[in-house]
């Protein structure tokens, strides 16, 4: 694996650990300022507000996110990243649960020492639990 691959699978580290801590700063760190996400349901985010989606947390809401990298393609400054996500959300008043599954295609690119995140395809939409 070469140092550009170790970067980018930090900055997917990282990119786990604010979404999963909801470490608001951590997200905002991760992102480029002029960054566009795409999220079925909600057309194109921002930075700001695409941070601060990934990283809410509800107390009444218990959820399990799984994210694995499939593929990392690097062009010199600039890096693609296919991901493979699951989420499970279960209400805890109500103990009902929704699964969210699908990929994400991100476009990253070189910042300083590390890598930052400026366009994203997010494809996760609910799912029947038996998928």
């Amino acid at each position: 694996m070469n140092q550009d691959e170790q970067a980018i699978r930090r900055w997917f580290d990282d990119w786990m650990q604010a979404t999963k801590e909801g470490d608001l700063e951590l997200a905002r760190n991760l992102i480029a300022d002029d960054a566009i996400f795409l999220v079925p349901g909600s057309g194109q985010m921002d930075k700001e507000s695409f941070a601060a989606a990934a990283t809410a947390t509800d107390p009444n809401t218990e959820f399990e996110l799984d994210c694995s990298i499939q593929e990392i393609q690097v062009f010199d400054d600039h890096a693609c990243l296919l991901t493979t996500i699951s989420l499970e959300m279960t209400d805890k008043s109500t103990n009902s649960r929704s699964l969210m599954k699908g990929d994400s295609l991100s476009v990253l690119k070189r910042h300083g020492d590390g890598w930052v995140v400026i366009r994203d395809a997010n494809t996760m939409v609910p799912v029947d639990e038996d998928q």
